[in-house]
């Protein structure tokens, strides 16, 4: 196998290009693009800039959005549980009401009505309440009193 390149080749190595000095110098310096090219430079300077601002403010949105969402997410957790527990009190108050329904002597006397079923009354003087409220009251009164268990002997 025959290689036809200017440069030897060490066994093991990879060959290495040797750029000439005054090429490397002047072309790859930044100080020298900087003396040359001064708008260039403050160009590249400005835009470097920009990227680096842009990505930090990026990083800091990310990280107030995802704190938004954590604190989002915690408010509707309480609000599901507030819900909850909201239902579950009317349910117990609902049980509890129709146990009592049940339970009391005058639930058999009530029964479901509509709007139109009722009839408005207007309210009564304050001295015929008065006068009905002196009046039941003596008649409660008598009525404990007349059945008033008596005890027999002595």
């Amino acid at each position: 196998m025959f290689s036809n390149t200017l440069y030897k080749k060490e066994v093991g190595q990879f060959q290495k290009k040797k750029l000439p000095i005054g090429f490397s110098n002047s072309f790859f310096s930044s100080k020298q693009i900087q003396r040359r090219f001064p708008i260039h430079a403050a160009l590249h300077i400005i835009l470097d800039g920009a990227l680096a601002g842009s990505l930090i403010t990026v990083a800091i949105m990310s990280s107030v959005a995802l704190h938004s969402q954590y604190l989002w997410t915690k408010s509707f957790t309480k609000l599901e549980t507030t819900r909850d527990l909201n239902r579950r009190i009317m349910e117990s108050t609902s049980i509890l009401e129709g146990y009592l329904l049940e339970n009391q002597k005058l639930s058999r006397f009530l029964v479901p009505t509509k709007a139109e079923d009722l009839i408005y009354v207007d309210t009564p003087s304050p001295q015929k309440v008065k006068k009905l409220f002196h009046e039941t009251f003596k008649n409660r009164l008598l009525e404990r009193i007349s059945f008033f268990p008596v005890k027999a002997g002595y």
